[in-house]
């Protein structure tokens, strides 16, 4: 990519202590050679710094598209990944986990295709495959045609920038799990929506570094109460919130009663959590229309095919 062209896509990748899923990662990206592209990673705050091997162990030919950047601390995944988009120069962003990997480049060519014949999509989804070729449970959606999703999975997925850009990215009080349905709702409300393919998969290592069960399990909830206060009209809100409390104190229990954990993260910690961050988010709530929400119900429920554009 010489300096004069613009990228056409900008894959960017946040890492943090997982060297060697990393390198796989970036070195698949040599599948996308027929497309102009940029490849950003952010080092976030790794113990042993990402510029001490990259360039060394990359492919070659992968060197001049790199732009590598460092937190000196830790920022977590929510806040890397905005600072990683908003430093994107093409109008697409492939957001791509550094313990995934690219199979092929007509996953992405797929994709790119959609996007640009259709300016009412605003992300794409893409299948979770094992190195086996065995999909992951939990897929967006179970069909093996084109449709629209409620949401995509954060360890690859497509997005406009431009769109990313103007709802403000993530919630970065979140920190994990739950930003991305979140972010999905308000595109929708906006007007775009999000397309899976099933075809066009990304192959999902899911390193267990960096993960816990219990943190998980807490943070989804939590952030499903943020997201609450946010988005959801009022009526609806005193609702939901309550709801969650009551599935969160089910799904602890069952899961964790007889371990050493079943002190931990609670509904007490739940509650303590949504009250101190209650007043914060309500100030910035903007809640989201009854139609958005309709919408997101039909296409959780129907998976409506996309038939594309001509």
């Amino acid at each position: 990519m010489s300096i004069q062209q613009a990228p056409k896509l900008s894959v960017c990748t946040p890492t943090r202590n997982r060297p060697e899923t990393l390198l796989r990662c970036i070195n698949s990206l040599k599948h996308l050679k027929h497309i102009l592209f940029e490849i950003i990673v952010l080092d976030d705050a790794s113990e042993v710094p990402v510029a001490d091997y990259l360039f060394d162990r990359v492919d070659p030919e992968l060197v001049s598209r790199i732009t590598l950047l460092r937190n000196e601390t830790n920022a977590g995944a929510t806040a890397a990944r905005n600072r990683i988009t908003q430093l994107a120069k093409a109008p697409f962003v492939l957001g791509i986990d550094d313990d995934a990997e690219l199979p092929n480049s007509e996953t992405i060519e797929a994709a790119l295709k959609v996007l640009e014949a259709d300016p009412n999509v605003g992300a794409i989804a893409f299948s979770q495959v094992r190195s086996n070729g065995e999909l992951f449970p939990g897929q967006p959606a179970q069909h093996k045609y084109n449709c629209y999703v409620p949401w995509y999975i954060g360890y690859g997925r497509i997005i406009r920038r431009d769109l990313f850009i103007e709802l403000g990215g993530y919630r970065e009080n979140f920190g994990i799990f739950y930003e991305e349905p979140e972010l999905c709702a308000r595109m929708l409300d906006k007007g775009y929506y999000v397309v899976y393919l099933p075809d066009s998969g990304i192959i999902h290592h899911h390193s267990s570094i960096g993960r816990d069960g219990l943190k998980c399990l807490s943070n989804s909830y939590r952030n499903k109460c943020y997201a609450a206060i946010y988005n959801q009209p009022l009526p609806m809100m005193v609702v939901t919130i309550p709801l969650y409390i009551l599935l969160y104190f089910w799904a602890h229990r069952k899961l964790y009663s007889s371990s050493k954990k079943q002190r931990e993260r609670g509904v007490r910690w739940l509650i303590g959590e949504l009250r101190d961050a209650a007043q914060s988010i309500y100030a910035e709530r903007k809640a989201l229309k009854w139609s958005t929400y309709y919408k997101l119900y039909k296409i959780k429920r129907e998976r409506p095919k996309y038939q594309g554009v001509d």
